[in-house]
């Protein structure tokens, strides 16, 4: 038993554990308290906890700190709402995340468990889910994901916030100083560590194994599962990883350099000059209303970076050299990425993508180019697109299996078409394509996989058709049966091999689930080639 629930149980402030009550509310003891839960109503025999503390709040002399132990309280506390969202810019009320008013605060260290246990030993699978949005936006709350129809599979889900943008992920010389660590700027990834910490220590009176968890993330939070997977202090805290458009493999390696260069940037920005105690204390006493207000004139504040201490290397460099977690993995991505995630002119000519190119590719955007000629010929707005969607996600995603298979553990790798009706989680939603059956028209655009991923199609609404609604149950009991086993096979499913470098066969998620090689192979072939031989 932890130390902390053991103090708590001699001073009488919770009580024995009471095993989870499936289809009524039930009352669960943790490290801190005893929380008290509901039926879910969205699938039968799965209860739900909402608004757990898994930490401290990191508010004034704990602002830009690691995650301190949550605060023990007495009696019971109820677990029927989901705490606040970490400091972020509001997004518009036409925004899937501000939907139903986002409430906001720097005291947002919280999670949710959506349990399908029927008692203590259950000893279910445990998915942790960390929500993307670019480290600077989303929550763990939204109803996009909503855990029951996930746990109602036998599983035990977890979704949590983590600190964004500047709080999460500000570098400074002064914090770094400060530091037993001698590290700042990752504690948003530490707040996500500290997540599996809390499932290591109480996941297990919630039906729970904590001998089998997988942690799962889309986007930013995809990067950040693979930032977690190369982590020393994620060992023995994560047994499988699901990366859903993971940009890790090539985006995560700012140097601490660099981050102290834009930390002190950013607090110049504030006012803030000079890097000792008075620099500190000053950044500390801010209101977050003034960093969220720096954060839109001055940039983010911040990112993952190679610190040191939480991640000793370059992402790449970790895989390679077999210093990662040995552990499965599944990772994947869409056809059509960068549909959708930002807005560009309606039509680009082929000289404006040439500038593109140039800019991004530098004496490599010839070679780039003549790799999706054929996209080129047909449209260089899709050109653009797609190829800017392969390079972030796609590219990174087949890297990080194919350095996990170098290694001689079993990766798995997903390429998702099926064309969604059209949302948007983190930009506001244009009214003519919020309609019910709104129209398809961004292909298989960034973040349109994570309804199908929690089954929750007609939680969330839209035009969804019983091709749409298959899949959903197809890829949910894929992703469960990955958590139970490492291996996403079950009966009645179409078989998924285990990646093979030499022949590039990938699972395709669509109206039809088929096994099939990657079918960008030749593009991506010649991207990864260019990539490595400009490291």
């Amino acid at each position: 038993m932890p130390l902390v629930k053991r103090f708590l149980l001699i001073c009488g402030l919770i009580s024995l554990p009471v095993s989870v009550a499936v289809g009524e509310f039930s009352q669960v003891t943790t490290d801190s308290g005893i929380y008290e839960g509901l039926a879910s109503q969205y699938a039968d025999g799965v209860s739900v906890f909402q608004g757990i503390s898994y930490a401290a709040p990191p508010v004034r002399d704990l602002r830009w700190k690691p995650p301190a132990p949550a605060i023990p309280f007495a009696g019971v506390r109820q677990a029927d709402r989901a705490g606040p969202a970490c400091w972020q810019a509001r997004n518009s009320d036409d925004s899937l995340y501000a939907r139903g008013n986002l409430n906001r605060s720097e005291d947002c260290l919280y999670l949710n468990v959506f349990s399908g246990a029927d008692n203590l030993n259950a000893n279910l699978p445990v998915m942790v889910w960390f929500h993307g949005g670019g480290n600077t936006a989303g929550h763990g709350g939204p109803l996009i994901f909503e855990g029951s129809n996930l746990a109602s599979r036998g599983a035990v889900v977890v979704t949590a916030n983590y600190r964004l943008g500047a709080f999460g992920f500000l570098a400074h010389p002064a914090l770094t100083s400060e530091s037993e660590q001698s590290s700042s700027g990752m504690y948003g990834i530490l707040d996500q560590i500290e997540v599996l910490r809390w499932v290591q220590n109480n996941i297990a009176d919630f039906g729970g194994d904590p001998s089998r968890v997988t942690i799962f993330g889309q986007s930013a939070g995809g990067t950040d599962v693979c930032l977690i997977m190369s982590s020393p202090l994620s060992e023995g805290l994560v047994h499988g990883v699901i990366g859903q458009s993971p940009g890790c493999i090539k985006t995560s390696n700012t140097l601490a350099e660099q981050g102290h260069e834009r930390g002190e940037n950013f607090a110049r920005a504030l006012g803030i000059v000079g890097t000792g105690d008075g620099a500190l204390e000053a950044m500390r006493e801010l209101p977050p209303q003034q960093i969220i207000s720096a954060m839109s004139t001055a940039g983010s504040g911040g990112g993952p970076l190679i610190d040191g201490y939480v991640i000793p290397d370059r992402p790449y460099n970790q895989l390679q050299s077999g210093q990662q977690n040995r552990i499965p993995v599944l990772v994947g991505g869409l056809a059509d990425e960068y549909f959708g995630l930002q807005q560009l002119s309606p039509e680009i000519t082929e000289e404006q993508l040439d500038s593109y190119l140039q800019s991004a590719f530098g004496e490599a955007a010839t070679e780039v180019k003549a790799a999706y000629n054929d996209i080129v010929k047909e449209s260089p707005l899709d050109a653009r697109k797609v190829i800017t969607g392969d390079d972030g996600f796609i590219l990174s995603s087949r890297m990080w299996a194919r350095l996990v298979e170098a290694r001689g553990d079993d990766a798995y790798v997903y390429f998702f078409t099926r064309k969604p009706p059209v949302f948007r989680l983190y930009v506001p939603e244009e009214k003519d394509l919020n309609n019910d059956g709104g129209q398809r028209t961004l292909g298989a655009y960034h973040s349109g996989e994570l309804a199908y991923v929690f089954d929750n199609l007609d939680v969330v609404g839209l035009g969804w058709d019983d091709a749409d609604r298959a899949l959903s149950e197809t890829i949910a009991d894929y992703w469960v049966n990955f958590a139970r086993t490492g291996n996403p096979n079950g009966p009645g499913l179409p078989h998924w091999p285990t990646y093979d470098a030499s022949t590039d066969v990938v699972q395709i998620l669509d109206v039809k689930v088929e096994s099939t090689v990657h079918p960008r192979k030749a593009e991506l072939d010649r991207m990864e080639r260019l990539y490595l031989e400009s490291r």
